[in-house]
């Protein structure tokens, strides 16, 4: 018996991987000329493109250089040469504690009367300016520079600043009533710390007013300056060179108390004749005779004095007016024969 072939099963066919393609290597170009490079979106730049960017350094060569140069004269070199400096404002004061009383060398006195109504700041006081004085060489160099190098005094007075007052000038008002008391002692002064006999009323809506008293220390005096407008006020409170003193007495024109009666005569001689309700410009047509004795009136010691008019046409003279003088010259009376009174006259200044 003839044995049948089996027919083999064709065997599956093995899939070939792909090759990977080779990468083509650029082509060497010719000398002289650039490479052609790919792929310029990842910062490779193209034939051609370097030359162009030298020149573009070329260029921004001297711009950069004017730059530089700008930037050092407004920063390093115009500063120096005096230029405009731009200065920060300074911060503003921190306020302090209302002060309950001021110190003043070695006395504290009170403050002025403010309970939590206002704010206060301390104020920075000037230093004041010495004057160079030119002095002669004496060949000593040390003692010449000592000299020169001398510095200025330091302020001790304190300002305060009140802000927020309902009414700063009725407030300064009070404070200087409650500060002349007698048993406070202070009063009102000019600048040259002379008492004021009779002082004006103090403003309400701005004013000033300089109050002091005499220091226990030595040629020293407190001195106390308010100044105000309707919203703030200000203290200056200081220790200051001097004493408080009083006006000097008004000096009468005939001198002091005692006077000879030529001078009497000579007084009443200066006077208009308006001033004693006569009539005419001057005195000289009038004769004055001068009574021995003085009485007292209001407490002033006077002397009588009767002025006579001489009459043109009878060439005798006629009473124009009886005066009482005092002996310091500071009062003058109007006598009324009839009524046996006297009438205060008003002298010039």
């Amino acid at each position: 018996m003839k044995r049948e072939k089996k027919e083999k099963a064709p065997k599956p066919k093995k899939e070939k991987a792909p090759k990977p393609k080779k990468e083509k290597k650029p082509k060497k170009g010719k000398k002289g000329a650039a490479p052609e490079l790919e792929n310029p979106e990842e910062g490779v730049v193209e034939t051609g493109k370097k030359s162009k960017k030298k020149k573009l350094l070329i260029i921004l060569l001297p711009v950069l250089v004017l730059a530089v140069g700008a930037a050092v004269f407004f920063f390093v070199v115009r500063p120096r040469l005096g230029g405009e400096k731009t200065e920060e404002p300074p911060p503003p004061p921190e306020p302090v504690e209302l002060p309950l009383m001021y110190t003043m060398g070695e006395t504290e006195v009170h403050a002025l009367p403010v309970w939590g109504e206002s704010t206060v700041y301390l104020e920075e006081q000037e230093v004041p300016l010495v004057e160079n004085v030119e002095k002669e060489d004496t060949g000593d160099a040390e003692t010449e520079d000592a000299e020169t190098e001398e510095e200025p005094p330091v302020p001790t007075a304190v300002t305060y600043r009140y802000e927020g007052l309902s009414s700063p000038g009725t407030l300064a008002s009070v404070y200087t009533t409650l500060m002349t008391l007698d048993d406070v002692g202070f009063s009102q002064v000019d600048e040259e710390l002379t008492r004021i006999k009779e002082p004006e009323e103090l403003a309400v809506e701005a004013g000033s007013v300089h109050l002091a008293k005499n220091a226990p220390e030595d040629g020293k005096a407190m001195s106390i300056q308010l100044e105000w407008t309707e919203e703030i006020c200000t203290v200056t409170v200081d220790l200051v060179d001097g004493r408080v003193k009083n006006p000097p007495e008004p000096t009468s024109p005939m001198g002091p108390m005692g006077m000879s009666a030529d001078q009497i005569i000579d007084y009443m001689q200066s006077l208009n004749p308006s001033v004693l309700g006569l009539e005419g410009s001057t005195m000289e047509g009038y004769d004055l005779l001068m009574q021995e004795g003085s009485v007292l009136i209001d407490g002033n010691p006077c002397v009588r004095v009767n002025a006579y008019r001489i009459n043109s046409q009878t060439g005798t003279n006629e009473i124009g007016g009886n005066y009482f003088l005092s002996l310091d010259g500071t009062h003058l009376y109007r006598l009324d024969v009839a009524s046996n009174s006297v009438t205060e006259l008003d002298l010039p200044q």
